[in-house]
């Protein structure tokens, strides 16, 4: 009698054993990444974001953009007053005038003058030859006593006269070399006025403030009317002279230190720059495959590379120290604004149809449950790469088998009577 009761207790406690809810999964194979988190938010930058700034000392005269405009490499972006520089122009394009007409005179003189030694030269041989010939007969003659001595005296002193003549033409011919230098020093003064001249147009250039590569312009820091480089000026002198007519620029500039008055981003090609842990230095390289996340697109992943690890690593206030990593946009780049906040995670290494888990099944990535005759089961866990989202299985673990993903129950052990449900109840 006694045992027939004793059956019956333990029937009824084993009617009674406790059953725990858990969520479960079935093993399959798939995608799984070894990924590297950056330790704060990355921030969105243009390829180039430069604040324009004037290297002439002045008022601004005109701004002819506006904030948002979309401008090309060369275009105006503010105007200084030039009123003084466009005098200094006037002026050396006056006396580069003057230059360039005493050129024209020097040349025109020297060929007069050249023309007229050659023509002088040539009539002095001519008369030479006749003088020679004249002078050869006539000392023929009176060898035979066929002409008086007083005409052979004459017609010698002729052949001297035609010769002192022939000599006077040639060496007047050098007195051209003298106007071939006068050509030389008018040349010399051009080259002068037209580097004075490209001077004072290159100085009034630096009123105008122009657009050193196609981009938008993002802020305007000046005002019509403001003066511009206000600071501590340096004074560049810009010197030239000129003979005769006073040439060249003797006025001295003065250049402002730099003093920014645009910002101008070239936002069509942007970059996300992110710190990343030191310790993860070794890991990280050029080319990696990138996911980068908006708080503005929640959910959505953009797909990036990794193209420039710094070389350094930054010692922070806070003692930490990271290593700075630039990522290209490699699609959805619309979607980006400068400035913005961007979670970057650089995916290390990835492998396809492996199997692998939810690693929040694992028990510090070394043992997990699973199910077997409704018990749950653990199991001692080989794992290979994975993140917070997956884990590669390299051994314990089967295709097909059913994994406990609820391992935080405190009722959860090896042995207890498990019945898989979709949700947990709250208690």
């Amino acid at each position: 009698m006694a045992g027939a009761i004793g059956g019956c207790v333990a029937y009824f406690f084993f009617l009674r054993e406790q059953v725990l809810e858990v969520t479960t999964v079935r093993l399959t194979r798939g995608h799984v990444e070894q990924t590297i988190t950056a330790i704060a938010s990355g921030t969105v930058k243009p390829a180039t974001d430069s604040m324009v700034a004037s290297s002439f000392m002045g008022k601004v005269a005109a701004i002819p953009v506006d904030e948002g405009d979309r401008v090309e490499a060369g275009d105006l972006l503010v105007e200084l007053e030039h009123v003084d520089l466009d005098a200094q122009v006037a002026l050396t394009e006056a006396n580069l005038r003057v230059g360039l007409s005493r050129l024209d005179q020097a040349k025109i003189v020297a060929r007069i003058y050249q023309e007229i030694a050659r023509t002088r030269v040539s009539q002095a041989a001519a008369q030479l030859e006749v003088a020679q010939l004249d002078h050869d007969r006539f000392e023929a003659l009176s060898q035979k006593k066929a002409v008086s001595q007083s005409d052979f005296d004459r017609i010698t002193m002729l052949l001297r006269v035609a010769r002192e003549n022939d000599a006077a033409a040639k060496a007047a011919q050098q007195e051209n070399l003298v106007r071939t230098e006068d050509i030389r020093s008018a040349e010399a003064l051009v080259e002068q006025l037209e580097a004075a001249l490209a001077v004072a147009k290159e100085t009034r250039e630096k009123a105008f403030v122009r657009a050193p590569f196609a981009g938008m312009v993002a802020e305007v820091s000046v005002d019509i009317g403001e003066a511009v480089g206000a600071g501590l000026p340096s004074m560049a002198g810009l010197g030239g002279a000129g003979a005769g007519a006073g040439a060249g620029i003797a006025a001295s500039v003065p250049t402002a230190s730099t003093v920014p008055l645009i910002r101008l981003i070239e936002d069509t090609d942007l970059y996300v720059e992110a710190p990343f842990d030191e310790a993860d230095a070794a890991d990280i390289k050029a080319g990696q495959k990138v996911r980068v996340n908006l708080d503005a697109y929640r959910g959505v992943d953009f797909p990036g590379t990794v193209t420039f690890v710094s070389p350094v690593v930054t010692a922070n206030l806070d003692r930490s120290r990271t290593l700075d990593v630039r990522v290209r946009i490699d699609e959805g780049k619309d979607k980006f604004v400068i400035g913005m906040s961007a979670d970057v995670t650089i995916i290390a290494q990835e492998k396809e149809d492996v199997l692998y888990v939810p690693s929040e099944a694992l028990i510090r990535d070394e043992q997990a449950y699973v199910v077997e005759d409704s018990r749950a089961v653990k199991r001692d866990v080989k794992v290979g790469i994975g993140d917070w989202r997956s884990r590669e299985v390299l051994d314990g673990l089967t295709e097909g088998e059913e994994l406990i993903t609820s391992i935080v129950l405190k009722d959860l052990e090896d042995g207890i009577k498990v019945r898989a449900v979709d949700t947990l109840s709250r208690p």
